[in-house]
């Protein structure tokens, strides 16, 4: 449907399809959400955010819709490069996900100065080539914009001969003291380039931390472990990026607390459990009980905050990880 939409010339028509495809997507959203019978379903759904971090909020919802037992998703590619396969009875049964297309739009120089924006596709012949020219700057990149959904299938790893155990240390790692270090330092790089510093110090009202909008710090209390020093800059920095509108009104933060707490205690618990670090401290009570009472638009926005933002942090980590990797490995090839 999201493809008639692309293609239809009938603005009205096409209207009519993104909403009823809106529609659809809203009215799945909301079975997947209103399905949670207690905390342990809440947990299952945020420990699907950790092992699925790739996918959207939308293909998340899909596939608890679709399996809430699901523990390890890929396409079939995926697993057949791993040298596993779908079970013979599986193979029809596959969990459907929205891929999302998209086409790419270039700037055209004029000769008057000015840019006019165009899809790729929409070039002539000469003007590909150009636009494939790295000499030549008349055509160039601009942006990527969504085209459509089509649906795609992914396997959970229950329906394929991959034996469980072969990923389930993966899946589950354990952080150890000594590396917490190591992982807070790349946390506090990450923190710096998103505009934010970490200070530790005094805290006297007792609490672990805290994020201060106005000077763009996280505040850690002096004296903490290794460890909980981590899960605090976590939760922090969840703060710290999912609601940075609260700088210029505390009122919002004070009226809405619990909210605000529950989203950055459940982004702390999924990037946590990402990390390995012993989440049994993290309690999945809070967010049941925060969001059974809720009408589905304010639950849909703070999962989608959740989700969100967790994957940014984990992406965030693993960018500074991946750039210090590079680095060493310059290091030693210079030595």
């Amino acid at each position: 449907m999201s493809y008639q939409a692309h293609i239809t010339k009938d603005a009205t028509k096409k209207h009519e399809i993104e909403d009823e495809v809106q529609n659809i997507l809203v009215n799945l959203k909301k079975e997947a959400l209103s399905s949670f019978q207690n905390e342990s379903e809440i947990k299952k759904f945020l420990d699907n955010v950790v092992f699925f971090n790739n996918y959207s909020f939308n293909n998340l919802c899909l596939i608890w819709k679709q399996n809430k037992n699901a523990s390890y998703v890929a396409s079939f590619k995926t697993f057949s490069k791993m040298g596993y396969y779908p079970k013979e009875e599986e193979k029809g049964n596959g969990l459907k996900i929205l891929v999302p297309s998209f086409f790419t739009r270039v700037k055209i120089k004029n000769d008057d100065g000015s840019y006019e924006i165009k899809p790729l596709f929409a070039l002539s012949d000469d003007d590909k080539k150009k636009y494939r020219d790295k000499n030549d700057d008349s055509i160039v990149y601009h942006d990527q914009r969504l085209s459509h959904f089509s649906i795609g299938t992914v396997f959970d790893v229950s329906q394929t001969n991959m034996p469980i155990d072969l990923i389930h240390d993966k899946l589950n790692p354990i952080l150890e003291d000594p590396n917490a270090d190591y992982i807070t330092d790349n946390f506090i790089k990450a923190i710096y380039k998103d505009g934010f510093k970490v200070k530790y110090g005094n805290i006297l009202n007792g609490s672990k931390g805290y994020c201060d909008f106005q000077n763009n710090t996280l505040v850690i209390r002096d004296g903490l472990s290794n460890l909980m020093i981590l899960k605090v800059i976590i939760h922090e920095y969840a703060h710290a990026l999912a609601h940075r509108h609260l700088k210029e009104n505390n009122k919002e933060y004070t009226e809405h607390r619990e909210k605000y707490e529950t989203e950055a205690e459940s982004i702390a618990y999924v990037v946590s459990k990402y990390l390995g670090l012993d989440t049994r401290d993290y309690s999945q009570t809070y967010l049941y009980s925060w969001s059974k009472n809720k009408d589905f638009k304010e639950i849909d926005d703070s999962f989608s905050t959740i989700v969100n933002y967790s994957k940014k942090i984990i992406d965030n980590y693993n960018k500074i990880v991946e750039k210090n990797n590079i680095l060493e490995d310059m290091e030693c090839v210079s030595i």
